[in-house]
């Protein structure tokens, strides 16, 4: 009859077969109980590290997306409006939407006649080519929930907070 052997079979009957007066080391050596406990103490950390990363990586990548909802909000806003929309308005409505303060928003429009660029409340002269241009930027921050020293450096500035920019421009006329 050919019986084969687990290792922890193998080992166990090899041990009964030294003896028992090689003491607590040789019964330690042979034991397999606790085997798959040891393996999770040694995988856990590295699991819960990947599953922290990718948490502060969707946050992330949902805070950029939010600023850029605003951006095209305030671009929608611009368009629909056309000249007469002040640049207060258009900020206030960004920063609502991107729940930040006005401070963190620029909006500025440019007007252009005939390839020149002239302040925006005055009119170009009849036959030339008229742009009006609304240009909001957004600059704000994010800081990780799980800040992992050097990479957080690395990504962002000494305290791990990472910077988010963001642009967008349209021509409206």
């Amino acid at each position: 009859m050919d019986r084969r052997f687990t290792s922890c079979e193998y080992r166990r009957s090899r041990s009964t077969q030294m003896g028992r007066s090689r003491g607590l080391l040789c019964r330690l050596a042979s034991s397999c109980e606790g085997v798959a406990l040891v393996e999770a103490a040694i995988v856990t950390p590295f699991l819960i590290t990947i599953i922290m990363g990718t948490v502060d990586t969707a946050r992330y990548g949902v805070t950029k997306l939010e600023v850029q909802q605003a951006i095209n909000r305030g671009l929608e806003m611009s368009s629909m409006a056309g000249p007469s929309l002040a640049t207060t308005d258009i900020q206030a409505q960004v920063a609502a939407q991107a729940d930040l303060s006005t401070s963190a928003v620029t909006v500025t429009q440019t007007l252009e006649c005939a390839g020149i660029i002239s302040t925006w409340d005055t009119d170009c002269t009849s036959g030339q080519e008229t742009a009006r241009y609304v240009k909001i930027d957004i600059t704000t921050t994010f800081t990780p929930t799980f800040v992992f020293g050097s990479l957080a450096r690395a990504l962002g500035n000494a305290e791990g907070v990472v910077p988010i920019s963001a642009t967008g421009a349209i021509r409206i006329q």
